[in-house]
């Protein structure tokens, strides 16, 4: 069975909205007495990023993702999009920046859709999120993606570790494990593009 529960809404490739819940842990009865099984395995460590970074990466990869064509919303933004036509906003969280030659890779998890306004809110058609590493040039002064890799449905446990750091690749797991605790969708950015003000604290 897929694990990837949607919103109940179509998306090209059959990506979809992924909500991974943890079992919390197990027991065991034996002889009357029930055991407690509790696998520790330690994680390794989250890479880390360094603020400045991040800030000069960000905007690059941003403006990339959300028109890629074979990224998470599949590069169908029109060239003069209607009014009344839905709109793709994407938000990133940056991961791991490794050194690539002159080069920058960026692995990174993305939660996109798209949206359409509704009187004073907005409304989501579609919505994903996905890993993907990106490679960003140049290196001193990040202006442009050059490739990129997406991860491919069902197949997270076997590319993470080929495209990530074991820390980042672990990380990956653990932010799509649970999306909405890790991770900010992109919400208020159709907001603000459609003109409406950030929604009301609480």
């Amino acid at each position: 069975m897929d694990d990837r529960e949607g919103t109940g809404m179509g998306y090209g490739a059959g990506r979809r909205l992924r909500w991974r819940w943890a079992a919390a842990g197990g027991a065991l009865a034996a002889a009357g007495l029930g055991v407690l099984i509790v696998h520790d395995h330690a994680s390794p460590a989250a890479p880390h990023v360094d603020t400045a970074l991040d800030r000069a990466v960000l905007p690059v990869v941003d403006r990339y993702v959300v028109t890629a064509p074979g990224g998470p919303l599949e590069g169908d933004e029109p060239a003069v999009p209607s009014p009344a036509a839905p709109r793709g906003f994407c938000t990133e969280r940056v991961v791991e920046i490794r050194p690539a030659g002159t080069a920058l890779r960026v692995g990174l998890v993305a939660w996109c859709g798209h949206f359409v306004r509704a009187g004073t809110d907005v409304n989501a058609t579609d919505e994903v999120v996905t890993a993907g590493v990106l490679t960003v040039s140049p290196a001193s002064a990040p202006q442009r993606v050059t490739a990129a890799s997406w991860e491919p449905d069902d197949e997270l446990s076997s590319w993470a570790p080929a495209h990530f750091s074991s820390g980042g690749a672990a990380e990956v797991e653990r932010i799509l494990g649970n999306s909405a605790a890790h991770l900010t969708g992109p919400e208020a950015k159709a907001r603000a593009a459609f003109g409406l003000p950030a929604p009301a604290a609480g």
